[in-house]
């Protein structure tokens, strides 16, 4: 696994260069803030006002916590699914893995919590990761993508990996 000496910033982003394909899979672990209010991760088609989001995963702590799964098409947000009762908690770490299927984003939380989220834009059009809110990254690593992820040399068969 690569190291980056330096803590990132939120928001974060990092490219994807080819996409996501299936059986992809990203890898983010972190910890909510006690003072948490919620927090997005978004694949994203571009880094443009009005890009098309193909997944975002919006956990929120107002109120009972919950977590939130869309896409925007076309500058158009779709309809909400919502998911209750979630086992993220403030002052808590975490770990999230987004796995792309054929049919839908697979999300494992805590390696035992699962989420499916059906795919309303072609997941090989997505071109970055972003994450902002209030939460902090500890770690975000990858396996699978286009061809460029596979060329780091620093992890044989593996995307890409850092750890913060």
């Amino acid at each position: 696994m690569a190291l980056i000496p330096d803590k990132p910033t939120i928001p974060y982003s990092t490219a994807i260069p080819g996409g996501l394909r299936p059986y992809t899979w990203v890898k983010i672990q972190g910890l909510v803030p006690e003072t948490s209010t919620g927090f997005r991760v978004k694949f994203i088609y571009g880094q443009y006002e009005g890009a098309n989001v193909a997944l975002l995963f919006n956990p929120r702590f107002e109120g009972s916590p919950h977590i939130i799964f869309n896409s925007l098409v076309e500058r158009k947000w779709g309809q909400e699914e919502r998911k209750e009762n979630i086992p993220l908690r403030k002052g808590k770490s975490f770990t999230l893995r987004f796995t792309t299927t054929t049919k839908a984003y697979e999300v494992t939380l805590n390696e035992r919590h699962r989420y499916e989220f059906r795919h309303r834009l072609p997941p090989e059009g997505v071109r970055f990761l972003e994450v902002d809110g209030n939460v902090k990254l500890e770690a975000v690593s990858w396996e699978g993508g286009g061809s460029y992820w596979n060329r780091f040399p620093t992890v044989p068969r593996w995307g890409a990996s850092r750890v913060y």
